[in-house]
């Protein structure tokens, strides 16, 4: 019926999702001149299931979907993973300031400023 491309048998590709404790997620990372923007995809999973922390210049993502399996039925072929995704980006010229947080049509968008440089300055001798 559904195989996979080494013509797995059924339940095979569920099988081996389920072993695997954590998936990657599917990233981009912006960078504009005053902040950066990073977009996960994650179709399917609501605000409450979406974990997001910011350290050291280390923004870190994670989600969970654990479905149960429908009552009365067995999968015949299972492609969507369960468990837990994650991903890390390191920004390192990310503040940290002001990190807003977006999840809307199966993408998270989360945007953070850079922080200020800097600038020297001249120090009076007294």
């Amino acid at each position: 019926m559904f195989y996979g491309s080494c013509c797995t048998p059924r339940n095979a590709w569920r099988n081996v999702m389920a072993e695997k404790s954590e998936h990657d997620m599917p990233l981009d990372v912006l960078e504009t001149s005053d902040a950066y923007v990073v977009r996960a995809s994650l179709p399917g999973f609501r605000k409450e299931d979406v974990e997001i922390k910011f350290e050291d210049g280390v923004l870190a993502l994670k989600a969970t979907r654990n479905e149960a399996e429908p009552e009365g039925a067995e999968y015949v072929h299972q492609e969507r993973a369960q468990g837990a995704f994650s991903r890390r980006a390191r920004l390192g010229r990310a503040s940290g300031e002001g990190i807003k947080a977006e999840l809307k049509d199966g993408v998270l968008t989360v945007t953070l400023a850079k922080a200020k440089e800097s600038q020297g300055r001249s120090v009076p001798i007294e």
